[in-house]
């Protein structure tokens, strides 16, 4: 994983300082954040398509609004949504194009019987959970990370694996709320107002925090592989010098005994 803006211990500072602000200063501060997000990320979908683009600018915000690298919602809002756009709105199809296969899937299922059905049960269970391991952790990859859109899916699935604790909290975040609204229109319809101003925003800006926490420990293990191989690296560097010095050694001995060889075969032959 390439890391766009990521220094952990000027992070660490931030949130020590932060700790000491009174709690309803920080309350207000966090509130307002949410607010603003939350409103910029549904404007942001409005056109439909760019749902993954507000999304990872979502994310990206969140993110870096907690670690104090971005003081300009609106503006810096803006600028993940343009610069993660593309990858953003081809993993959002996508989802969009799973969702419409297994939805078939779905219909297939219940009209066939027997083995078939069976069988394409199966392969729909497989796929859900294979989306429902992947999706929690897309958009946040994104807009971290700069890496291809095959090598986020790895990484998505990779993460959900390794922190199945930190995975499940952020999948109940989103997925409970919604299914709820769904399940019970009415719900919607009497805070459908919560959704457009603060919902969002508030389960991204939750959610965040966890992320940045396996963020900082997957960096960390690969900083820890990184200096492995390099101190590896180096060690295999002086070995094969050492070697290549003991081989040059070696060969001026056998170059000096040839000569000291010639020497005294010439002195022998002048004697006799």
């Amino acid at each position: 994983m390439s890391e766009i803006s990521n220094n952990r211990e000027e992070s660490r500072e931030n949130d020590r300082g932060k700790e000491k602000e009174p709690l309803l200063r920080r309350a207000m501060d966090a509130f307002g954040t949410i607010f603003a997000l939350n409103v910029c990320f549904v404007v942001g979908c409005i056109p439909i398509f760019t749902v993954g683009a507000s999304l990872s600018a979502l994310y990206a915000m969140c993110i870096r609004l907690q670690e104090d690298e971005e003081e300009t919602v609106v503006a810096g809002f803006i600028h993940e949504f343009k610069r993660n756009f593309k990858q953003s709105t081809i993993a959002y199809f996508f989802i969009l194009l799973a969702i419409f296969v297994m939805y078939f899937e779905f219909l297939l299922v219940k009209r066939v019987t027997g083995f078939i059905s069976t069988f394409y049960t199966g392969i729909l269970v497989t796929e859900l959970i294979f989306m429902g391991l992947i999706v929690p952790f897309l958009f946040p990859l994104i807009a971290r990370y700069n890496n291809k859109l095959g090598t986020t899916v790895r990484n998505s699935l990779a993460l959900a694996i390794t922190y199945k604790g930190s995975w499940l909290k952020v999948f109940i975040a989103w997925f409970a709320p919604i299914f709820i609204c769904v399940r019970y229109p009415m719900i919607f319809v009497n805070i459908w107002y919560l959704w457009v101003l603060f919902i969002f925003g508030a389960i991204a800006y939750g959610t965040s925090t966890t992320m940045r926490k396996i963020f900082r420990l997957n960096e960390k293990k690969l900083e820890e592989t990184a200096r492995k191989a390099e101190e590896e690296a180096k060690k295999a560097k002086e070995e094969a010098e050492t070697a290549a010095k003991l081989l040059e050694a070696e060969a001026e001995a056998e170059e000096k005994d040839k000569e000291d060889t010639g020497n005294k075969e010439d002195l022998d032959s002048e004697q006799a």
